[in-house]
């Protein structure tokens, strides 16, 4: 798993709240948040974005991490891989089989320092 100091903590915190038996993150209910969670709290909130006159979306935060992995020279591969998003080209794919993890923690320790202001 590639996930930071700061977010494991946070899972490990969830988890002795013992909210739910195998969800991280579980909707009301105790089933699997849609995907419109996030979107729906931004939209209640009226969270900023830096259109002017628009509404954060959820899609803006994997652009914010992707833009400043990049930014970061952090190589694209790398940056996708972390984003899960899957390699398109067939051929390309059947040939890239890694997931890239060993370097991804760094990556992800690294954006957590950045979110946290660190």
């Amino acid at each position: 798993m590639a996930l930071s100091a700061p977010a494991l903590a946070l899972v490990k915190r969830l988890k002795e709240q013992a909210l739910h038996e195998t969800l991280v993150f579980p909707a009301p209910r105790g089933k699997v948040p849609s995907d419109m969670v996030l979107t729906s709290f931004l939209r209640r909130v009226e969270a900023k974005s830096d259109t002017s006159r628009r509404i954060a979306t959820a899609h803006g935060f994997r652009s914010s991490f992707r833009d400043w992995a990049s930014e970061h020279c952090y190589a694209r591969d790398l940056a996708e891989r972390a984003l899960a998003h899957t390699v398109a080209n067939k051929v390309e794919a059947a040939y890239h089989r890694t997931d890239l993890l060993e370097q991804r923690r760094p990556l992800m320790e690294a954006w957590a320092k950045h979110v946290l202001g660190e």
